[in-house]
């Protein structure tokens, strides 16, 4: 027997007026009873007819949300807090995901805007900066998350890169540490390009000269973690530590460290940068930066909802905090 809008609404103790408006997205609903009505439309498998809806409303309910690479655990964390959120709203997602190849990323933009999403949430790269400028220059919601085109002017949630490599730099740097490589992500990303610029900073800073030789650019992926720390264990003499520019090229470097011989922290002190599950339950612990990822994710959510709505959010750029997270890859040097 098909459910109607009326078992929904008797179901809930609620009228059939506030059901519709928890359908539609109207904004005098509350989150408490807003989240029962969703709760209670999953539990009966309620489908409205959202192609009469999205003609009706000229809305599809749906948002895009692209990234580049769903097997890094700090994108899937986003990416679950982005549903979890929307979600609440009445959104539903339609993922892309870009394995970091930048014509598949300005592809997904594309396809995204062919289904008509009402909104895109992505973590671009700078190549995809004109396709992201033709986006606001039409009027169409958008926001950047982890990774921000440079001079785009687009509302985003991040963190501050630069300062959160200068923190993990400086805390090698004060356990003793002055021959220090650091393994950058993709420099085609502003995340790559900034956490390196505080690396370099935290070292001029202190007096230690920034030695080229030392930096190698990976990927965000542990196996360009594996290779840059292959390439670096063979080119660097007396090195006694890694900043690495996420957590997954951190366990790359693990492994090269391992492959060698060597043993962390005796030989190579590491830190990383995310904190995302694994970094806890490898052994030695992985010391690193922490980014509140969920949180990220929601807030992202939250201000294209507004953005949507017409809200005045001036709010345009949100920048939250990372804190360091100590534990047992780093040693002193007395």
């Amino acid at each position: 027997m098909r459910v109607t809008i009326k078992d929904i609404a008797r179901e809930a103790g609620v009228s059939v007026t506030t059901v519709s408006r928890v359908l539609n997205n109207k904004a005098d609903v509350s989150d408490k009873t807003r989240e029962k009505v969703l709760k209670i439309i999953d539990k009966m498998n309620y489908n409205p007819n959202s192609i009469a809806r999205g003609l009706v409303m000229n809305k599809t309910y749906t948002i895009g949300l692209i990234v580049p690479d769903i097997s890094n655990a700090f994108f899937a964390e986003i990416a679950k807090a982005i549903e979890d959120e929307l979600r609440r709203y009445g959104y539903s997602v339609i993922f892309c995901n870009t394995d970091n190849d930048k014509e598949r990323e300005k592809e997904s933009i594309n396809l995204l805007r062919s289904k008509q999403v009402d909104g895109l949430i992505g973590a671009f790269s700078h190549d995809s900066k004109e396709e992201i400028l033709a986006l606001k220059k039409a009027g169409f919601p958008i926001v950047q998350i982890d990774r921000l085109v440079d001079e785009s002017q687009i509302p985003s949630v991040i963190i501050d890169n630069t300062v959160s490599g200068y923190e993990a730099t400086q805390y090698l740097i004060n356990k003793g540490h002055r021959r220090i490589a650091h393994i950058t992500g993709a420099l085609d990303t502003n995340t790559g390009i900034r956490r390196a610029d505080g690396y370099k900073k935290a070292l001029q800073d202190h007096g230690i000269d920034i030695d080229e030789k030392l930096i190698f650019e990976g990927d965000f992926s542990q196996e360009s973690g594996y290779l840059a720390m292959k390439e670096i264990l063979e080119r660097s003499n007396g090195l006694t530590a890694v900043f690495a520019g996420n957590d997954m090229m951190a366990l790359g470097a693990y492994r090269a460290i391992y492959d060698a011989g060597l043993k962390i922290p005796e030989d190579i002190s590491i830190i990383g940068h995310d904190d995302f599950a694994l970094a806890s339950l490898v052994r030695p612990a992985l010391t690193t930066m922490q980014q509140p990822i969920y949180k990220i994710g929601k807030l992202a959510a939250g201000l294209l909802i507004d953005i949507i709505k017409g809200k005045d959010n001036k709010e345009l750029l949100i920048v939250v905090n990372t804190s360091l997270v100590e534990r047992s890859s780093v040693k002193t040097i007395n």
